[in-house]
């Protein structure tokens, strides 16, 4: 390992945060240093965040069990907060009166109650974020079963290499929460449910917003995908709006009861997936001998293997925005929603995506089950879902045995995935395939890790998904991917790093010695 300035890299990548640290990392000059030790400093400034964090939120909790004093009285310590403590930490760091109750709240969950994730934040292996995720995630939960949950989240997040993100831990405790209590969860979600609710209130720069609170799972994933179906029909008519833009416009047009694409022309907003989602008890391709994961032909020559004009508006799955590893890739469609939708100028229909283990899927099991791009969801919930199916909605179904998911789709022989194999990726990722990213896959461009041009399939082997700020890192930034294999991915960063990345695990694979990302340097 390198050394600039007198100090060793080598042992700032590993010093346990605390005082001397601080001292090493006082010493470092950022402006004399290359980009690969800037990481190791930043990593460490990281980790020392996490125990100042620690040493403040203790501090705390000392604070609130304090009895009244002088400045020369003995010291003294009650055996609990003291109902007051509030004021006293509001008005010594500045706080109002509801800011002082959460901070003092935060430091009785991690001194009291979640003991193993003040320890885990003092030793800097878990951010102030994920630490204020486990108490959040948790506070819901009796004591013990707050330990269990604890004690999965902090395994999972060891076992990791270089830790989940934020967002990892709260999808993950969101689900162990149910799995650890199926019937508070249910008994939660009904009593949230009778305060349901619509606000509406005015913004400082002169905007207006409205938002509907506690709402049912089932209605909510529905009204997700619909709108999310109708913007893109509207986009791909030519509308020069951002995606965002118009699924914001078309969420008031179909509030004040107007139909958001009564003006399209039906034949320019048809979508292009007219295929049904597949059926989870069927196996792959029958008429295929071949390993149907690896088969690719290459593009004409000349061509850049896209499809254009007639040819990919006939094609099932057809259109811009697939992704891939080509130059010329079309980074300006959003991709597919996870929806799909009628033609013509029917009302469209929309489809949530289901996935949950085979056992929760006949009502043998209580393990909780995943609503795409919402998270965690309870076996009441899915069944909502499918008994609501016959009121103006579908669902397509991912079933998992042993944190597997049982069905394959055949790989295409040609540029643009298909929908079908679409849906199996975005099944087995559900997130983008960056280090950190949490973005669902189905807002994620598919690209080819291999370029198809330079022979590469488009099959699961080859393909994953990147949202669009990441894929164009890729092609502008120097990323450089790898496939181990389907679901196992290797990017090397254009400062020298290389992350191994394994998918979030589906509904019943989380054993806390999983490894969901490691990291080599």
């Amino acid at each position: 390992m390198f050394d600039f300035g007198g100090v060793d890299f080598s042992v700032l990548a590993s010093a346990v945060p605390g005082p001397e640290l601080g001292v090493l990392l006082a010493r470092v000059d950022l402006a004399a240093v290359n980009g690969h030790a800037r990481v190791l400093v930043m990593r460490a400034w990281e980790r020392q965040v996490s125990w100042a964090s620690a040493q403040l939120y203790g501090a705390m909790a000392y604070v609130a069990r304090s009895p009244a004093c002088e400045p020369d009285s003995p010291p003294g310590l009650n055996a609990s907060f003291g109902e007051f403590a509030s004021a006293e930490v509001g008005a010594a760091s500045c706080l109002s009166p509801g800011s002082a109750d959460r901070e003092l709240s935060f430091a009785f969950e991690l001194t009291e109650r979640l003991p193993a994730t003040r320890a885990a934040l003092s030793a800097g292996t878990i951010s102030l974020g994920k630490a204020r995720a486990i108490v959040e995630e948790t506070c819901c939960l009796a004591p013990e079963l707050a330990g269990q949950a604890e004690e999965f989240i902090l395994a999972a997040d060891a076992a990791s290499g270089v830790g989940l993100t934020r967002a990892q831990v709260v999808r993950r405790l969101r689900r162990k929460v149910l799995e650890l209590d199926p019937a508070g969860a249910e008994e939660r979600r009904r009593e949230a449910q009778q305060g349901r609710r619509v606000g509406f209130g005015a913004n400082p720069d002169g905007t207006g917003s409205i938002a509907g609170l506690d709402l049912p799972m089932a209605g909510t994933a529905a009204a997700r995908v619909f709108i999310k179906t109708h913007a893109r029909r509207i986009k791909r008519a030519g509308d020069v709006r951002t995606l965002a833009q118009i699924e914001a416009d078309v969420f008031l047009d179909l509030l004040r009861g107007r139909h958001p694409t009564a003006n399209l022309d039906p034949a320019a907003t048809a979508d292009a997936d007219t295929t049904t989602s597949a059926d989870p008890t069927t196996s792959a391709d029958p008429t295929s001998s071949a390993d149907p994961r690896c088969s690719a032909d290459p593009p004409p020559a000349g061509s850049s293997g896209r499809r254009t004009g007639a040819d990919a508006a006939a094609s099932p799955g057809a259109g811009a925005g697939w992704g891939g590893g080509d130059t010329d890739v079309d980074l300006d469609d959003p991709g597919d929603a996870g929806v799909c939708a009628g033609t013509g100028d029917e009302w469209l229909v929309a489809k949530v995506e289901l996935v949950a283990e085979l056992e929760t899927w006949l009502r043998l099991g209580s393990r909780a089950g995943e609503l795409a791009g919402l998270g965690a969801i309870t076996p009441a919930v899915i069944d909502d879902i499918k008994d609501a199916a016959a009121g103006g909605f579908e669902y397509c179904r991912t079933v998992t045995l042993d944190g597997e998911v049982v069905y394959h789709q055949a790989s295409s022989r040609r540029y643009n995935p298909t929908a079908a194999q679409r849906r199996f990726i975005e099944a087995m990722h559900r997130t983008c395939a960056q280090p950190g990213c949490s973005r669902t896959a189905t807002q994620c461009d598919l690209d080819h890790t291999i370029e198809h041009r330079l022979g590469g399939p488009s099959c699961a082997c080859n393909l994953a998904p990147l949202c669009r700020r990441h894929h164009r890192a890729k092609h502008q930034a120097g990323w450089w991917w790898t496939h181990n294999r389907p679901d196992h991915l290797t990017a090397q960063s254009p400062l020298g790093h290389t992350y191994t990345i394994q998918p979030e695990p589906p509904p019943g694979a989380l054993p806390a010695d999983s490894a969901a990302t490691t990291a080599g340097r």
